[in-house]
């Protein structure tokens, strides 16, 4: 159940990594489709095994396409996707080879898809006796190629576009596993908001292998009316930190509302509750005003009642 979420989760919080698209004037780039984009693997010391995905060139003519891997990893909170860094984490790259034309295992296969067609590309994991502890991540690249450009290496002499799809893999092995999870920051909007209710949360992996987090934001009526709920989960690579945020961003300019937010990583857990009162900025000054206006007339008035009683007194 864990390897399936984390495919999900990857997918849907990756998807910026797995379609690279750059063109120019001078050419159409290819339209190629990898399926799935991402996949759970096992790790296995002195052992391999074969696995496959899907290309499929959409493009009205037949492209050339280059195979390789390169190192997963990420440089921030946010998660932004780092593909050159190598770690203890990203070995597996070096473990991959394709099944080429032949039938033969190499390191950077080049295929030729033709116009609409679809083809099963074989992999295969071999994994060392040797081998670091945790979890392992990398990311197969499948790139169009000018046709002078069969090296595998990105170059060639001629101008061009170019069409790039990647697959993430997240490899599970079976030795020393150590899961450890910390919610190390935790937010909820106050009170009182001018227009959105925001929930966000930070959570650390200083573990060595992945694992998945779970966040519920609901909203209900002060009756306890269900109104809003958001409920998604993320991966949190071994070593890192992540920041998420989630918002009700199409809230009523006006209402009372209970609103309920929980975060789940691996053993560590954190909820909060509130009841929130959303105004509009311009009610809010208006409000102001008025209470300024009432408190000015209050001292007025307790004002000339004091000087009465002065004069009544002489």
């Amino acid at each position: 159940m864990k390897k399936l979420l984390s495919i999900i989760a990857v997918c849907l919080t990756l998807v910026g990594a797995t379609l690279i698209k750059t063109e120019d004037t001078y050419a159409e780039a290819a339209a190629v489709k990898i399926s799935p984009v991402a996949n759970a693997i096992n790790i296995k010391a002195g052992q391999s095994q074969n696995y496959q995905f899907t290309l499929e060139n959409l493009s009205p003519k037949d492209y050339k396409f280059k195979l390789y891997t390169a190192p997963y990893s990420v440089t921030n909170e946010d998660y932004d996707a780092d593909f050159t860094t190598e770690t203890n984490y990203n070995q597996v790259m070096r473990w991959i080879t394709f099944e080429d034309e032949s039938g033969s295992f190499v390191k950077n296969p080049v295929y030729t898809i033709k116009a609409g067609e679809k083809r099963s590309i074989i992999y295969r994991v071999s994994v060392p006796d040797d081998i670091p502890e945790g979890g392992q991540y990398c990311v197969i690249f499948a790139e169009s190629v000018d046709t002078d450009d069969f090296s595998g290496t990105g170059t060639s002499a001629g101008i061009g576009s170019v069409s790039r799809v990647s697959l993430i893999l997240l490899g599970h092995g079976d030795g020393d596993t150590r899961d450890i999870a910390e919610i190390t920051d935790f937010s909820l909007t106050g009170m009182f908001s001018a227009k959105n209710i925001d929930a966000m949360a930070k959570v650390k992996n200083t573990g060595n292998t992945d694992f998945l987090a779970v966040y519920d934001l609901s909203v209900k009526s002060i009756f306890g009316t269900p109104i809003y709920s958001n409920s998604d989960n993320f991966i949190v690579l071994p070593g890192t930190e992540r920041k998420f945020t989630t918002s009700w961003a199409e809230a009523p300019l006006f209402g009372i509302f209970s609103v309920n937010f929980t975060v789940n990583a691996l053993d560590q857990s954190r909820t909060e509750a509130h009841v929130i009162l959303i105004l509009p900025a311009f009610m809010v000054v208006i409000l102001l005003l008025l209470l300024t206006s009432i408190g000015v007339w209050t001292i007025i008035l307790l004002r000339k009642r004091k000087e009465r009683s002065s004069r009544l007194v002489v």
